[in-house]
């Protein structure tokens, strides 16, 4: 991240969630009319250009499956978020928020949560002008999160935020953890577990080692990797159901 705007790879996650919308047919995994704005695209032809440039320059993923992960990631995390909220969960956390839209795609949603988007302060900042250009109106119940970990703990954050020590939320924690440290994952683990009221919920996305995995599956995941590093944002750590279920 270069500090002037979404990091490259929060960036590429809306193109894909753009382009499920764009490409593929109904019923969507994930219906987001919004991610082609937000990435600044001001067409779909644009967007499918830029990802067709992709394409010719790394042939290493597959199109069609990448579209699907993105999608699907956000499906699975909003479809708990719906149950959370259902047994009387009234926060929604979202931990690295990069050009998510939930919280202009649900409005049903967003009348029954605060929604607190945790992010870098260039990122959000990029976002909220993006915003603006867009003439989207904010919904009140929708909180930035400005956090950089450099200078405050997630804790910290939140409760400058708005959300208070103890409140009960659901936290999704999607395409992060791989970006940091076993020791940062675990540490922020810790500041949740320590944050959040009794009954709280997390859904955290976590990226399994190339080992453990077979044909394109290891692929995927190592052109993956690869990519992050070739845009300056390398993958630092991998997981495993094992370690997850030991926390």
């Amino acid at each position: 991240m270069d500090g002037r705007g979404p990091s490259r790879t929060a960036w590429g996650t809306a193109m894909q969630r753009a382009a499920h919308y764009i490409l593929d047919g109904e019923p969507k995994i994930l219906a987001d009319a919004f991610a082609r704005d937000l990435t600044g695209f001001a067409s779909d032809q644009e967007l499918l250009d830029e990802l067709h440039r992709i394409r010719a320059a790394d042939g290493r993923m597959d199109p069609t499956k990448m579209r699907a992960f993105f999608a699907l990631r956000s499906r699975y995390a909003e479809d708990e978020l719906e149950a959370a909220t259902e047994r009387g969960i009234p926060n929604y956390v979202i931990l690295g928020a990069g050009l998510d839209s939930f919280a202009f795609r649900r409005p049903e949603m967003m009348r029954k949560l605060d929604v607190y988007e945790v992010d870098h302060p260039a990122s959000q900042t990029w976002k909220c002008e993006r915003l603006a250009e867009l003439s989207l109106e904010l919904p009140p119940t929708l909180h930035f999160v400005p956090v950089d970990f450099e200078r405050q703990t997630l804790a910290e954050g939140l409760s400058a935020g708005g959300l208070a020590r103890g409140t009960v939320a659901f936290f999704s924690w999607l395409g992060v953890t791989q970006y940091l440290t076993a020791e940062a994952v675990l540490k922020t683990l810790g500041e949740i577990a320590s944050f959040a009221g009794s009954g709280s919920e997390l859904v955290v996305q976590f990226v399994l080692p190339p080992a453990t995995l077979n044909g394109a599956d290891h692929a995927l995941v190592e052109a993956l990797a690869a990519r992050s590093a070739e845009v300056g944002e390398p993958w630092l750590s991998f997981s495993n159901p094992v370690c997850w279920r030991a926390i």
